[in-house]
């Protein structure tokens, strides 16, 4: 079962908040305000920005970065 996928990806690209950050808590993820980030920090909405750059993202590179989130929440402890 993956920790990270496509609909929380896109949920972070989509969030209207420009601290919005994806959080491991408990296991399962959570995109907060970076302020209130409870538990590990996976990426926030602004470096996962920077990797995508300013044009629209597609469903491959969705997965993609999906992938190399959810790995990275699995070696955090997921």
């Amino acid at each position: 079962m993956r920790i990270v996928g496509r609909d929380e990806v896109r949920a972070l690209l989509e969030s209207p908040s420009p601290d919005a950050t994806l959080v491991l808590v408990g296991g399962r993820c959570e995109i907060v305000p970076e302020a209130r980030a409870e538990g590990l920090v996976i990426v926030s909405s602004r470096d996962l920005r920077i990797q995508t750059g300013d044009g629209p993202v597609d469903d491959r590179r969705v997965d993609e970065l999906a992938d190399s989130l959810d790995t990275l929440a699995r070696e955090l402890g997921g």
